[in-house]
């Protein structure tokens, strides 16, 4: 079967024996879901290697060893894929950053300087999940907007319950937990971009140095508001 090149479905794909029998003891659902991740792992390479505007179904395909026809069974484009690719390694650099923060002091400049580094080290051990998350994310299209957007905010959130629980008086100055996370964030992302398009030639521990000065103003200035019993 040809592989198409196209980077969106011309047609509805075929359903015919979706619902079909059980093969080496594996059920049509699960066969499915088997071919989706290895479309997803295979997603990471291709656009990791040559960027998301150069890569094709066809590249996908021939890195999965699947055909055009397994490809649009789970996904309609090129940037349904991007966006389920974008979601997992999203989804790893979570799991990594939860566990290096359970694993730390409950100290402000440790638990910072802990998710940093895990960030730092992970776009820089694997320069496809750097390109894919933070140099080719923003320019795939406006479908990528909101799941962007919905990742910043689920490591703002992380940020923003250990402020409330640490730093709770907070709000009786005017600031906001989560608006301060969110700024925290984007710096930290800002910075991580410019070092990967940098081929990260910085050495991690200055990037690191500089970035938790950020953390570390913040945490400096939230100790010095006075709190309800200083009143």
């Amino acid at each position: 079967m040809t592989v198409s090149k196209n980077r969106e479905n011309p047609a509805s794909p075929s359903t015919a024996g979706a619902a079909g029998r059980r093969y080496g003891g594996v059920d049509p659902q699960e066969r499915q879901r088997q071919r989706q991740v290895k479309l997803i792992e295979a997603g990471l390479v291709v656009f990791g290697d040559q960027g998301y505007h150069h890569s094709t179904v066809r590249d996908v395909c021939g890195q999965a060893q699947l055909t055009s026809r397994y490809f649009y069974e789970s996904f309609d484009s090129m940037e349904a894929l991007f966006r389920a690719v974008y979601i997992a390694v999203n989804r790893e650099l979570m799991q990594a950053t939860i566990l290096a923060l359970a694993q730390c002091q409950p100290e402000p400049e440790k638990l910072a300087e802990a998710a940093l580094r895990t960030f730092l080290t992970f776009v820089r051990d694997d320069p496809r999940r750097a390109r894919v998350a933070l140099v080719d994310a923003p320019t795939v299209g406006e479908g990528m907007t909101a799941v962007t957007d919905q990742a910043t905010q689920d490591f703002a959130h992380l940020i923003t319950g250990f402020m409330q629980q640490m730093f709770p008086h907070l709000g009786q100055h005017g600031l906001d937990h989560r608006i301060l996370a969110s700024g925290l964030v984007g710096a930290s992302t800002r910075i991580a971009t410019q070092w990967v398009i940098d081929r990260c030639k910085t050495p991690l521990e200055d990037v690191l140095r500089n970035n938790l000065a950020l953390f570390q103003a913040t945490v400096h200035y939230a100790r010095t508001l006075p709190t309800c019993k200083d009143v």
